[in-house]
């Protein structure tokens, strides 16, 4: 096999990446008075499994597929753009990540970290609407045809994207699992909120490519597609991976929510007789049915608010889908 530091079947960028990452891992969790807290099992199992997730998109035999096969392309875009990532934010790895810097690299990494202009742009990029759009954005740019046949004709703009298309997973799911609570975490609600947006991007683009009548991505063609398979059935296959499999992956994200918005409750209510220095606290533990009334009513009305904002955009997907089949496509 040729070694070409681009090609499809082996990517020595990722793997050198993939086990840069691993190595400070493994070198972080054997230095538990820095990691300053509890590593368990399940969490290191959590990071094997995302960062093998990633090897196995990048490297063969999927890889091998990827140029060939469109359907096997979505199924890369899926392990690199959802599910790896969200395995390896499960496993919480950012202590045990710091804990493997050297010093002198955990020093300077603070020291970048804290100058205003990248501090700046890391608050922006880690707001959860910010990190939203980066994710749809990775997917949906880069299935606009042209492009997507261009990346395959030229493998470097493809890891380009392909990377691009992992930072913004890791980044996304880093926001919406982040085990902080408001106001240092986003809303739990609109982490909800924002993990139907991606399950209703993923039907839009998915069902729109699933249910076409014509040929967009040409670029498998070249070199023809493996087995056999007809353009329109590949694609077809393609569009079902979006819509399907893709969804299923944020639905157990949204379980993940939820988990942890309770946890989040449990922790508040446990703490509710510490003293904050502020008898405000006194407010959030209501003990008669007006004040109940008083602490439920706007938060109720915000649920409500978003539940028909859900239904409203799974309505307007619906049509725009069939409008866009039966006229454009």
């Amino acid at each position: 096999m040729e070694f070409d530091p681009f090609g499809p079947a082996l990517s020595p960028i990722v793997l050198a990446l993939t086990a840069g990452l691993v190595w400070l891992y493994m070198r972080g969790a054997n230095r538990p008075r820095l990691v300053r807290e509890r590593v368990g099992l399940i969490r290191h199992t959590l990071f094997a499994a995302g960062a093998s997730l990633l090897v196995l998109a990048f490297v063969g035999p999927l890889a091998t597929f990827v140029p060939r096969l469109f359907a096997a392309h979505q199924v890369q875009h899926l392990l690199i753009r959802l599910l790896g990532p969200m395995l390896i934010v499960l496993a919480h790895p950012r202590p045990v990540l710091l804990a493997g810097l050297p010093p002198g690299m955990r020093r300077g990494l603070r020291q970048v970290l804290s100058r205003p202009a990248l501090s700046m742009l890391m608050r922006i990029v880690t707001r959860l609407d910010v990190s939203f759009a980066l994710l749809i954005g990775a997917l949906y740019v880069w299935q606009v045809p042209a492009l997507h046949n261009a990346a395959l004709a030229m493998p470097p703009l493809a890891l380009a994207a392909h990377l691009g298309m992992t930072l913004a997973g890791l980044n996304f799911f880093a926001v919406v699992l982040d085990r902080r609570d408001a106001p240092e975490g986003a809303t739990q609600s609109l982490r909800l909120l924002a993990l139907v947006g991606v399950i209703l991007s993923n039907i839009l683009l998915g069902s729109l490519t699933t249910m076409k009548e014509t040929v967009l991505y040409t670029g498998y063609d070249i070199a023809g597609r493996l087995w056999g398979i007809t353009p329109l059935a590949d694609e077809t296959t393609g569009g079902y991976t979006i819509w399907v499999p893709s969804s299923f992956v944020i639905i157990a994200a949204i379980i993940l929510v939820f988990n942890g918005w309770n946890a989040a409750e449990v922790r508040r209510w446990n703490a509710r007789n510490d003293w904050t220095g502020s008898n405000a606290a006194a407010l959030e533990f209501p003990e008669t049915a007006s004040e109940q009334r008083l602490k439920t009513t706007e938060p109720n009305r915000r649920m409500g608010r978003t539940l028909a904002l859900i239904s409203a955009a799974m309505f307007a997907t619906v049509m725009i889908t069939g409008a866009t089949i039966i006229y454009a496509l």
